[in-house]
């Protein structure tokens, strides 16, 4: 722009010297049309731009980490007027996007429309905005521009990927009698463990009708409980950019809790796999409310929605502290964690002691950790490191 008006400056200056030096009525003529051609220009903007549209959408923005799909623009001009110049600016700075947009620069013939598709996917999961930055209209001479009204952003959800890891060390339940009203019991109806006078809460189902007739009164089976095999997953969606991990880039960040959120689906598509009734542990909820569930993609739905830019870490070390106090009932327990702090260390031994199975997986400086978790695979829990350097 600023070329373009640089230059009808000197066109100016020209044809007012040439006024100077050669009066005549085509040198003023020259002159007339030179001032008026910018606010013809002007006018015809000004007519125009209030019929152009720019319309910008996802074709699928629901997707599953490395997936494609693409964003689409339409630029329509409704008017019988041409647009000059329109440059449409797109908001691309988000480390994890990869996509091929580009800054348009587009001239829309009257009544004419164009649309251009662009591809795009994510390094990482999470929920990402997409869209246009801003949509500039110019006009024919390029010395005026008009910021036209920017449309909504699109969002784009991308989801992690779940990993096969049958290297899980998963325990099968214990059975026995147990009080089946627990909710990791269920009743046996193929073993009798003895019988009973009838109650009034009993079901026919639970009537003996042959040892009923012998007696001459209604008698109850009482059936064998066993126990469901049960695991629980806790996640540490504490904030991650800028937290003891010592990361330097919002990218690195985005990497761990991509890592994290993997580790979490694929540990629990791994515990359905192999029949577990599962329960999702996280700072600000937990499937367990509805309590444990075999639904895949109920608990799926559940881990995309953890968030990990609410809470502090110290968050973390109290919730796992009092998880650990007061969840002490699943054969299973898998921890997913940034860091193994004390808390970390002292749950996971706490969890021991109450005899479930404990799998941690550890994301964080390698070094200085080397000896608490040597303490814990000497405790037999499972350990799984995976260093950031």
């Amino acid at each position: 722009m600023l070329k373009n008006r640089l230059t009808y400056i000197v066109v100016l200056l020209v044809v007012g010297a040439f006024v100077l030096l050669y009066e005549s009525p085509m040198t003023y003529m020259a002159l007339y049309v030179v001032l008026a051609l910018p606010l013809l220009s002007l006018a015809l903007i000004l007519a125009s731009k209030r019929h152009f549209f720019v319309v910008g959408w996802l074709t699928k923005a629901d997707i599953t980490k490395g997936e494609q799909t693409q964003y689409v623009i339409d630029v329509a001009n409704r008017s019988f007027l041409p647009a000059s110049s329109v440059r449409v600016r797109f908001d691309t700075s988000h480390p994890a996007i990869i996509t091929d947009m580009k800054d348009q620069y587009l001239s829309i013939m009257p009544r004419k429309s164009n649309q251009i598709a662009f591809n795009v996917s994510a390094k990482y999961r999470g929920n990402y905005t997409l869209g246009i930055k801003s949509i500039v209209v110019f006009d024919f001479l390029g010395l005026f521009k008009f910021q036209q009204k920017q449309i909504p952003a699109a969002t784009l959800i991308v989801r992690p990927l779940v990993a096969d890891i049958e290297y899980l060390k998963l325990v099968p339940a214990t059975s026995g009698t147990e009080d089946f009203r627990d909710f990791s019991y269920q009743e046996d109806y193929s073993v009798i463990s003895d019988l009973r006078k009838y109650q009034p809460t009993d079901g026919y189902k639970r009537i003996h009708w042959k040892v009923s007739a012998k007696k001459g009164e209604l008698t109850s089976k009482n059936f064998q409980s066993a126990k469901r095999n049960t695991a629980a997953v806790v996640i540490d969606n504490s904030k991650i950019f800028g937290d003891s991990l010592n990361l330097m880039s919002l990218d690195e960040a985005l990497e761990t809790e991509d890592a994290m959120m993997q580790t979490c689906v694929s540990a629990l598509a791994q515990c359905v796999k192999r029949q577990k009734f599962c329960s999702l542990h996280y700072l600000g909820g937990n499937t367990q409310t509805f309590g444990y569930s075999s639904d895949f993609d109920y608990l799926y739905d559940a881990a995309c929605s953890v968030q990990f830019d609410t809470y502090e870490p110290s968050a973390f070390e109290k919730y796992i502290a009092d998880f650990a106090e007061a969840h002490g009932d699943a054969d299973n327990l898998i921890i997913i964690t940034k860091d193994l702090t004390d808390a970390v260390f002292a749950a996971c031994s706490t969890l021991k002691t109450y005899g479930n199975n404990i799998i941690l997986f550890c994301f964080g400086d390698k070094e200085w950790q080397n000896e608490k978790i040597g303490f814990l695979r000497d405790l037999d829990i499972e350990v799984m490191h995976y260093a950031q350097n």
